[in-house]
This record gives C-alpha cells, structure tokens and sequence, in this order.
C-alpha cells in the first residue's frame, strides 16, 4: 500500500532539496572540468538532479492533495 503520510512526504522534500543542492554542486564543478566531455557529462548529471527534484516535489504534492481530498472531499484540493 502507498505511504501517504506527512512523514513520507517531507521525506520527499527532502530528498528534492538533497537532489537540488547535489545538482548545483555538479554544475560549479563542470565549470572547473578539465574537458568539455567531462562538463557537458557533468551538465546533464545535474540536470537529471534538478528533473528528479521536480518530479519528488510534484510526488510530495500529490500526496498532500490525496490525504486532503480523504478528509475533507474534493472542493479542498489544491489540484482541483
């Protein structure tokens, strides 16, 4: 069954922010990389970083609006 829980999603935000601050880590080294293969393979590690990022906060979201939606009914949902 699905974990719905506060917990389960602010373990998700935080995972995101965890991804965020890794993507932004990445991207100040392949400023430094020593070749263009390496900055550009840097690059795109930190753009998957910052996509996943979106797509656990995204998660996060949904997970609060299920939880709202099961208490009080669908007129309080956010993505409604």
């Amino acid at each position: 069954m699905l974990d719905l829980s506060p917990d389960a999603a602010q373990h998700l935000r935080k995972a995101a922010r965890i991804n965020d601050s890794d993507a932004y880590t990445l991207r100040a080294q392949a400023d430094s990389a020593p070749t263009p293969a390496l900055r550009e393979a840097l690059m795109a590690l930190a753009d998957r970083h910052l996509r996943l990022a979106v797509h656990q906060r995204q998660l996060a979201r949904a997970m609060d609006d299920a939880r709202t939606t099961g208490r009080h009914g669908p007129e309080l949902s956010r993505s409604a």
